[in-house]
């Protein structure tokens, strides 16, 4: 239980650190489309299909693309907020306003999307 609320303290604190030491990044919430941009990355989550991916544009012609994976179902996307963070925009925050739910991903070499898991911040602030 100790080890448990020390882990969560510390991603609690991670998450704090990153969002207020890090270069900001763009974030839109249009109709179907959350979006948050830094630099030449972009970070996309259709909420209808709750599908999320990363892009990079490299050349005028040319994006590096990740695999698409899907959002957790118990995050409101209506109510959600996406925002890329780290010096290379390569990992991103959901976060939940009606639910203070929080998750975070990271972009792999390989393409792939590796989701951490979800915190609830309202009960960890109690």
């Amino acid at each position: 239980m100790i080890k448990t609320k020390t882990i969560n303290g510390v991603f609690i604190i991670l998450v704090i650190f990153v969002i207020g030491a890090l270069p900001n990044s763009v974030a839109f919430a249009e109709s179907d489309l959350l979006f948050s941009a830094q630099s030449n990355k972009i970070w996309a989550l259709k909420k209808s299909t709750r599908k999320l991916i990363y892009m990079q544009f490299e050349k005028q012609n040319i994006t590096w693309k990740s695999n698409t994976i899907i959002a957790p179902s118990e995050f409101n996307l209506n109510e959600s907020v996406l925002t890329s963070v780290g010096s290379r925009g390569t990992s991103v925050f959901l976060y939940d306003k009606s639910s203070g739910l929080i998750t975070f991903f990271t972009v792999q070499k390989d393409h792939s999307i590796r989701s951490y898991i979800v915190v609830n911040m309202d009960e960890e602030l109690k």
